[in-house]
Parts: structure tokens; C-alpha cells; sequence
């Protein structure tokens, strides 16, 4: 297969991949701000299932990464998509009650769809060089505010979520406080690599990817 030839099926299939989960976490986020007024169990039943399969979804982008098919860091990519699908699965899946009762879990939903519809967009329109000036910024930027505000959602939900663990299988507890405790390490390494991805594009550096 010629250079020209992968590189445009590397660039179609990136292009729908990013278009479709910009659409999907678009759809989460409209989703969960007309549920908000029906209450935190109304808006875990209507969000829940579709959030938690679309974030599974994305475990490839750690196969993006490993294969070069994208430029970003492995080790970043697979922290944040694995933290993500284990908080859906070992939290929300696992106890739904202590999950859906807490305002968290609305503000977790609301951060991750934000982050990702804007992200999602932002590579879509990368790939063709298409991305307006708000939209690098609002890329660039959001995560300021929507990074711990997920990220601290997340840590509670977990948190919340040790009793219940407990009295199901009393060896879960050590595993549920390690993971809280993994946050903080894990918290400033996502943080700080979006600051110097920040710096990279709007701060006169090499465009980030």
C-alpha cells in the first residue's frame, strides 16, 4: 500500500472516528442538562448506560497512541482512558445507588461531555487544518475548570462508594482506597500535560497534536 494511500485512510478514519464521538458526547451532554430538573435518579437512569459504553468505546485511543497512529504520549492516554472505564464500571456499574444519589455524578457527566464534545471537535477539524480560533481556545482552556471538577467528582464517587464496596467483599476496601489514593500522582500528571500542551499551541510553541 502506497504512503499516499495509508495516509488518506489514516485520515478518513480519523476524521470519523472523532466526528462520531464528538456527536455521541454532544448527545450525552444535551441529555443530561434537559434531565437535570428531574432529579439525580432520573438523570443516572437516562445517562448512565450510553455514557458508560461510549467511555469503553475509547479504550482504542490507547491503540491510536501504541501505534503511531496518533502523536499522543501512550502514558497519558491510557491514564485517562483507563481511570474513565474503571470509574464507570467499578463505580457506576458496580453501585449504582451511591452513585446516582450524589450531585457528583451530575457534575462528572456534565465535566466529561463538555470536555470531550470540545475536544472531539477540535481534532476533527484539526485533521484539515479547519479549527476555528475559539475552538483551540475553548480546547486549550476548558480543562482549566472542567479537569477538577471531574477529576474531583470522580474521587468522590469512588469514595462514597467504599462502604457499599465493603459489605460486599471486605477485600474490595484496600483496593478502592488505593485507587483514591493514585489520584493525586495521576491528577497532576494530566493536569500538568495539558498545561504545556496549552503553552505548545497558544503560547507561540510547535502546534500541538
Amino acid at each position: 500500500m502506497t504512503t499516499t494511500k495509508t495516509s488518506s485512510l489514516r485520515l478518513s478514519y480519523l476524521t470519523a472516528y472523532n466526528a462520531l464521538f464528538c456527536i455521541l458526547w454532544t448527545s450525552i451532554l444535551y441529555t443530561t442538562l434537559t434531565n437535570l430538573p428531574n432529579g439525580k435518579p432520573a438523570l443516572f437512569a437516562a445517562t448512565s448506560s450510553r455514557a458508560r459504553w461510549i467511555q469503553t468505546a475509547t479504550l482504542i485511543e490507547i491503540i491510536h497512541a501504541a501505534t503511531g497512529l496518533v502523536k499522543s504520549p501512550v502514558s497519558t492516554t491510557a491514564l485517562q482512558v483507563t481511570t474513565r472505564t474503571i470509574q464507570v464500571w467499578m463505580i457506576w456499574f458496580s453501585f449504582p445507588a451511591s452513585t446516582a444519589s450524589s450531585h457528583a455524578y451530575a457534575a462528572l457527566v456534565l465535566a466529561w461531555s463538555l470536555a470531550d464534545a470540545i475536544r472531539y471537535a477540535y481534532l476533527t477539524l484539526n485533521l484539515h487544518a479547519r479549527s476555528p480560533g475559539w475552538l483551540v481556545w475553548l480546547r486549550y482552556t476548558m480543562f482549566y475548570p472542567l479537569y477538577p471538577i471531574g477529576i474531583t467528582s470522580e474521587w468522590w464517587l469512588l469514595y462514597r462508594a467504599i462502604e457499599p464496596a465493603g459489605q460486599a467483599w471486605w477485600g474490595l476496601k484496600p483496593i478502592f482506597w488505593a485507587c483514591l489514593a493514585a489520584y493525586v500522582p495521576g491528577s497532576y500528571t494530566m493536569y500538568t500535560h495539558m498545561i504545556k500542551q496549552r503553552r505548545k499551541t497558544l503560547g507561540g510553541g510547535k502546534k500541538a497534536v
